[in-house]
């Protein structure tokens, strides 16, 4: 399996076997983790790894589905971006995690304990991953509960090679897998906007933010990362409710 076939592959897993991955297993990630390209590189962020016990000492509301490990991503908050690039981070690790055969799940309910100690960057969200339980890989879309393509196009695509893109990110993940991402296809540029969340969901604006960072994490490595994502100053007008996000590009034909 390769990250690609990681996309499909994925899924949230909340029950764990305990199984130890090994000191090899923690040292390949954090060498993968060290040669991530994040989505804004001038935001700064830290990827740290816990093992359960120090995991569950430092941050309350944590899991309790047994996972021997845990991702815990930090930022700066001042900049534009920050809660996306964290998203954009943290599914190209849980996708690494899903090609060397590990189970993962997002953790969005665990909360620090205390404040952040002098120079230390906030806590966004951390990722928890061990060994699954009776939890096969999917092999195949159609195993993937998630909304069809249309249902998450504005329009029309615009380009035969973005159809595989687009499919990457309508199989992302999602918080309470709402799946707010949305697509507008101009030319060579894809338009990735969010559905607003209802009023008495508003307390998802952050995490959905971050949703958006997972579904173009799923896009960028489906293009095996020949695209670039920015934001525009004047963007296409998109139909009521559904806020811009970023704009992307391919470099070359993706099918090239």
């Amino acid at each position: 399996m390769d990250m690609k076939d990681a996309i499909i592959a994925r899924r949230s897993v909340r029950s764990y076997t305990g199984q130890p991955l090994g000191e090899q297993f923690i040292d390949d990630l954090a060498e993968f983790i060290s040669g991530i390209i994040p989505l804004h590189d001038n935001i700064p962020v830290d990827v740290m790894l816990y093992d359960q016990d120090d995991f569950h000492r430092e941050f309350a509301r944590s899991s309790i589905y047994r996972a021997t490990d845990f991702v815990v991503i930090r930022s700066a908050m001042s900049v534009r971006g920050y809660l996306q690039n964290a998203g954009f981070i943290g599914e190209q690790i849980a996708l690494w995690l899903t090609h060397r055969g590990v189970s993962s799940c997002w953790a969005g309910m665990a909360k620090q304990k205390s404040q952040p100690s002098r120079g230390e960057l906030p806590y966004v969200i951390s990722l928890e991953f061990g060994r699954g339980d009776n939890a096969p890989f999917r092999r195949q879309t159609e195993e993937v509960p998630r909304r069809k393509l249309h249902e998450f196009l504005l329009g029309p695509i615009s380009r035969p090679d973005f159809l595989p893109v687009l499919e990457a990110g309508r199989l992302a993940p999602s918080a309470v897998n709402m799946q707010p991402v949305r697509f507008l296809t101009v030319e060579d540029s894809i338009y990735i906007g969010r559905k607003k969340p209802p009023v008495r969901y508003k307390y998802l604006d952050d995490i959905q933010q971050i949703d958006v960072g997972v579904a173009m994490a799923n896009m960028f490595v489906s293009c095996d990362g020949r695209c670039s994502f920015v934001r525009q100053s004047s963007p296409p007008e998109l139909p009521q409710g559904i806020l811009y996000e970023y704009t992307m590009r391919l470099d070359t034909d993706v099918n090239q």
